[in-house]
């Protein structure tokens, strides 16, 4: 099985938190991406460019934010554990947009034989940046949408079902890479 970090894509908007409410409750989840942002606005960098274009999912400097259709993929790949604030995107107020966190922690990450780098800090049971994960699949428990528990950027890793499950439904703002600038992403 081929498993892939989730991103978003660099040609889509990206969005900066312009009012925040508090954070997510969960330990689990380190302190800096626990925020809820409730209202954000296009950053569109310095200098000005040109708007992004607009996807089912876009990324803040630490959150996650998908469209009803996007959202719906991303709780039945993670087996119902996802949690979700509403969020608005000015700009795009019509529409309906949700925080997400994927709650799924699947501890399969084969350490050993994954690229990282040395910790920074002193979080217990955690690891430095994975550039290039490699997975245990006697480990793994099928899910196609989960957290690494030692990961301290709480990174979202999907299967290949999941990839071609978002394909299929035509969905857009999504990039999945296998490692740390891999030129071979899946953009869609």
């Amino acid at each position: 099985m081929i498993f892939y970090k989730l991103a978003n894509r660099q040609d889509f908007a990206s969005y900066w938190p312009e009012h925040k409410a508090g954070e997510l409750p969960d330990p689990r989840i380190p302190d800096y991406y626990r925020d809820i942002e409730t209202v954000l606005g296009e950053h569109l960098g310095d200098p000005p460019r040109k708007p992004g274009k607009k996807g089912d999912l876009h990324k803040s400097a630490y959150g996650f934010f998908a469209r009803p259709a996007a959202l719906a993929l991303f709780v039945s790949g993670s087996r119902n554990k996802v949690a979700t604030h509403p969020a608005v995107l000015l700009g795009r107020e019509s529409e309906e947009f949700q925080q997400f966190w994927v709650l799924n922690y699947v501890d399969c990450l084969d350490v050993p034989n994954s690229s990282i780098s040395e910790p920074v800090g002193r979080a217990p049971g955690r690891v430095g940046v994975i550039k290039r994960a490699a997975f245990d699949e006697a480990r793994w428990d099928g899910s196609d949408v989960f957290v690494v528990p030692q990961d301290p950027t709480h990174s979202v890793y999907c299967s290949e079902r999941f990839v071609a499950q978002w394909k299929a439904a035509k969905l857009k703002g999504a990039l999945f890479s296998r490692f740390l600038m891999d030129p071979d992403a899946v953009k869609a």
